[in-house]
């Protein structure tokens, strides 16, 4: 059960699970399934998407774009924008930056 685990396993069994993944094309629908185990996640049709790991205060909001995703992290003035295609790469960008805060 995910709500019994503490933020950062959920941030490790994340970390885990992105070494699985392979390259595909982004898919919102196919994301959010992905990520719901690790992280309590909604969507506003499937066009803004709001993350955040399980156990943990910060969550971050992704625009979906044609071409690249925009990440803001809630509480904070910063905007991110990753060019990117597959749902591993951005992942891993978010985890890169620190984005997923346990």
């Amino acid at each position: 059960m995910a709500l019994k685990r503490t933020s950062l396993e959920n941030y490790t069994l994340l970390l885990v699970e992105l070494n699985k993944m392979r390259h595909t094309n982004f898919n919102a629908k196919t994301f959010l399934k992905k990520m719901r185990p690790f992280c309590k996640t909604s969507h506003l049709n499937f066009q803004t998407l709001f993350l955040r790991i399980r156990g943990s205060k910060i969550g971050i909001t992704i625009k979906v774009c044609t071409d690249c995703f925009i990440i803001t992290q809630s509480f904070c003035v910063h905007e991110f924008i990753f060019y990117c295609n597959s749902q591993k790469t951005l992942i891993s960008k978010l985890l890169k930056h620190n984005l997923l805060i346990p």
